[in-house]
């Protein structure tokens, strides 16, 4: 698929159990690659976009971060409320309005989110960037995590693999107070910190 999926194929998804993950693996790479990497305090004000079905932001509180989910799927934060009473939950678009204050998050983290697979120049991305960039802290944190091999590779069927450039040519322009990082260690903009 050349385009962002749509929310109805994240409903079928998650209604047939959606991704499979091994707790334990994702606490350890978590724990190296985010938290040790951008030096994370516990108690740190955490949104998770894109959370499906909330695995990750249940880690995150458990991990002592004070983490909301939000996504587009209605089927996928159902799953997450029944799954995670206790953690905090949205149906909520990245591009529009979100049911927090301006300024509220210390991190604003995306795994795999679909929007930032395939073209970053297209509206879509641009406005969800624009849009969450305002619920960051002054100097706060927005961290990448998504599967690419940086080739530039635009495969019809399958995700793109955008390059780093087309990375830093959406991100630079939001506020440099801020800074985006992929996991692996490339800076995407904005001054390295926390590395």
């Amino acid at each position: 698929m050349s385009t962002t999926p749509t929310a109805g194929y994240y409903d079928t998804f998650y209604a047939e159990g959606g991704w499979r993950y091994s707790l334990v693996r994702e606490w350890w790479w978590h724990r190296r690659h985010f938290v040790r990497r951008f030096k994370l305090r516990r108690g740190m004000r955490m949104l998770e976009v894109a959370c499906g079905m909330g695995m990750h932001t249940d880690l995150f509180c458990r991990m002592g971060f004070d983490c909301s989910g939000i996504d587009l799927c209605p089927t996928g934060i159902s799953a997450a409320q029944q799954r995670y009473p206790r953690r905090d939950f949205h149906v909520a678009d990245a591009k529009a309005a979100l049911p927090w204050e301006p300024g509220s998050f210390d991190v604003i983290v995306t795994r795999g989110c679909s929007l930032y697979h395939y073209d970053l120049a297209a509206p879509g991305p641009r406005a969800a960037t624009q849009n969450l960039w305002q619920y960051l802290k002054p100097n706060g944190l927005f961290v990448l995590i998504i599967v690419s091999d940086l080739s530039g590779s635009r495969d019809p069927v399958k995700i793109w693999q955008n390059r780093l450039e087309d990375y830093r040519m959406h991100f630079e322009p939001f506020d440099s107070a801020c800074t985006v990082d992929w996991h692996r260690g490339l800076v995407i903009c904005g001054a390295r910190r926390r590395a």
